[in-house]
């Protein structure tokens, strides 16, 4: 059975998130990153570096929790967990996170 995620960007739930390669000069790199659809915004690479504009804009906070995992505690462990489930992660820290669980190939 294929481990189940579910992804938060600065608290509010991603409906999905890409995984691409990195593209320098218009060359794929052996790198991935990863990106989200935000309405009204558009496609929006997230970066370890998480903020590019501007330093007065607050940094990305991806989290990701394991919903495979979380459905199988007791209810009342659930609720007394202050983070319920989610677990902060840098964008290379998620990508390695899926490889190992085989949500995603190796390259």
């Amino acid at each position: 059975m294929q481990t189940e995620f579910r992804f938060r960007l600065n608290g509010n739930i991603m409906p999905e998130i890409f995984i691409q390669r990195r593209m320098v000069d218009g060359e794929p790199t052996g790198e991935r990153e990863i990106s989200v659809d935000i309405d009204g915004l558009g496609s929006i690479t997230i970066d370890d570096n998480s903020n590019l504009w501007d330093v007065a804009l607050p940094q990305f906070v991806l989290e990701y929790r394991d919903e495979t995992s979380w459905a199988l505690l007791p209810l009342e462990v659930c609720r007394t967990m202050k983070d319920k489930g989610w677990n902060r992660v840098t964008p290379q820290e998620l990508i390695a996170i899926l490889e190992s669980e085989g949500a995603i190939q190796r390259i």
